[in-house]
C-alpha cells in the first residue's frame, strides 16, 4: 500500500507558501537597476543629449589687439595716424544652419534614447525569459524526484511479488533499469537548474553562486484574438522604429543645414583706435565698422554633396523603417499564432490528457494489486504520466517565452515585468 500512497501523493497538488518568494518583477527590477549593459546605455544616451544640448552655438566672438600706423621709431607720438586700436569681430550665421545643426543633434540624441529603451526592453526579456527557464527547469526536477520515489516502490513491488513467485525476474530488472534511468535524468535536470541560476543570477547583477530560494508562478500575459492591437501599440512604442524616425529626421536636418552653408557668411567687426596727443595738437581717437561676405566658391560643390548624402542616409533610414514594419508584422503574427497553439496544447494536456492518464493509473494499480493487470500496464502507465507533466512545464516554458517576446514589440520596460 505504500507504493499506492505515493502514486496518489504525485497526482495531487503541492501547496506552496509563496512568502518571500522571488518574483519575476523583483527580477526586472534588479535587472534594469544592477545589469551593466543597461548602465552602459543610459551612459551613452546622456553623453548625447549633453553634446546635443551645445550643438548649434554660434562661432565665440573674436577680441582684437593691435597698433596701427607705428613708424619704426617705435615712438607713439610721431606720427598723427598712429594709434592703438581695439576691435570686436562676430561670424553672423544668417542663414540659420546653426539652428538646423541644433535640431539634428537633438534627433540624434533621441535615437540614443530609443536605443536605451530597446537595450532596457532586450534585457527584461532576457530577465523574464532567465526567471521562465529556471522556475519551469525547478518544476521539472520535481517532477522526476516524485517519479524516482514511484519508481523506487515499483522496485520494491516487483522484488516482492518475485519472492512470492507471483512476478517474474524480468520486471524486477526492468524497474531497477528504469529506478536508474531516472537518477540521470535528475543528474541532467540538476545541471539545467544550475545553469538557469547562474544566468538568472548573472542578469540580476548578482553572484552566480547566489542559491535561490523559493520562486513564484508566473503569470501570463493576455493572448488576444487577432495580432491587430499588438501592431498598433508596436506602431507607437517599439524603439527601433522610433529610433529610425528620429535618424531620418536628424539626417533631414543635417542635409538641411549644409544647404544652407552654401550662403554666404556674414562676419560684423569694429575697432576703436586711440591716439596720443602731440605736442602741438590734441587728436581725437578713430573708430572703424566693417562688414564682410565670405563667398563660397570652392565649398558650395562640397557642401551640395554633403546635403545630398544626408538626404541618401534620411531615404535609407526610411526604407529601413519600411522594412522593419513588415518584419515586426510577419513576427507579432507568428508569435501570436504560436502562442494560441501552445496556450490550448496546455489546455488539453491539463484538462484531458492527465487527468485521463491518472484514473488510468489508478484502474491500473488496482488490477495489479488484484493480480488481474500485468506489472508492464502499471508501469506504461506510471511513465507516461510523469513524462506528461515535464511535457506540461516545457509547453508552459515556451508559452511564456513567447508572451515575453512579444510583448517586447509594444510594452514599455517598466510597464509589465
Amino acid at each position: 500500500m505504500k507504493w499506492k500512497t505515493v502514486i496518489f501523493a504525485l497526482i495531487l497538488p503541492v501547496a506552496v507558501n509563496a512568502a518571500d518568494s522571488l518574483t519575476v518583477e523583483r527580477v526586472v527590477g534588479e535587472v534594469l537597476a544592477h545589469n551593466d549593459r543597461v548602465g552602459a546605455a543610459r551612459l551613452m544616451e546622456r553623453s548625447a543629449r549633453e553634446k546635443a544640448a551645445s550643438a548649434g552655438a554660434w562661432n565665440d566672438p573674436m577680441l582684437m589687439l593691435g597698433v596701427q600706423n607705428l613708424p619704426t621709431s617705435l615712438d607713439f607720438k610721431e606720427d598723427m595716424m598712429t594709434m592703438k586700436m581695439l576691435g570686436l569681430s562676430q561670424d553672423i550665421p544668417y542663414s540659420g544652419f546653426k539652428g538646423l545643426e541644433s535640431k539634428a543633434a537633438k534627433a540624434e540624441a533621441e535615437v540614443e534614447g530609443k536605443t536605451r529603451e530597446e537595450v532596457e526592453r532586450e534585457m527584461v526579456v532576457a530577465a523574464r525569459m532567465a526567471y521562465y527557464n529556471y522556475y519551469y527547469q525547478n518544476e521539472i526536477l520535481k517532477e522526476l524526484e516524485s517519479q524516482r520515489q514511484i519508481a523506487e516502490q515499483v522496485v520494491d513491488a516487483a522484488a516482492a511479488k518475485l519472492r512470492a513467485n507471483q512476478g517474474t525476474q524480468e520486471d524486477m530488472l526492468a524497474a531497477q533499469s528504469d529506478l536508474w534511468r531516472i537518477e540521470t535524468e535528475i543528474l541532467s535536470a540538476k545541471q539545467l537548474l544550475d545553469e538557469a541560476r547562474f544566468d538568472l543570477n548573472s542578469l540580476r547583477g548578482a553572484d552566480v553562486n547566489t542559491e535561490i530560494g523559493a520562486i513564484e508562478s508566473p503569470e501570463i500575459g493576455t493572448i488576444p484574438d487577432s495580432a491587430e492591437a499588438w501592431l498598433a501599440q508596436a506602431e507607437e512604442n517599439y524603439p527601433p522604429l522610433r529610433r529610425l524616425a528620429y535618424q531620418s529626421e536628424s539626417y533631414q536636418y543635417s542635409a538641411r543645414a549644409a544647404g544652407r552653408m552654401r550662403w554666404p557668411m556674414l562676419n560684423l567687426s569694429g575697432n576703436y583706435g586711440f591716439r596720443a596727443d602731440s605736442e602741438m595738437e590734441k587728436r581725437n581717437d578713430m573708430i572703424g565698422v566693417q562688414v564682410s561676405l565670405s563667398i563660397p566658391i570652392f565649398s558650395i560643390g562640397q557642401q551640395r554633396r554633403m546635403s545630398r548624402s544626408m538626404k541618401a542616409m534620411s531615404e535609407s533610414a526610411d526604407a529601413e523603417a519600411r522594412q522593419l514594419r513588415k518584419d515586426i508584422e510577419a513576427r507579432l503574427r507568428s508569435l501570436l499564432h504560436r502562442a494560441q497553439r501552445l496556450k490550448e496544447s496546455l489546455r488539453i494536456y491539463k484538462e484531458m490528457i492527465i487527468p485521463t492518464s491518472e484514473q488510468a493509473l489508478k484502474s491500473a494499480f488496482a488490477g495489479y494489486a488484484a493480480n488481474r493487470s500485468s506489472f508492464q500496464t502499471v508501469y506504461n502507465y506510471a511513465s507516461a504520466i510523469y513524462r506528461d507533466k515535464i511535457l506540461v512545464h516545457q509547453i508552459a516554458n515556451e508559452l511564456a517565452s513567447t508572451m515575453a517576446e512579444a510583448e517586447k514589440y509594444f510594452v514599455e520596460a517598466g510597464e509589465r515585468r
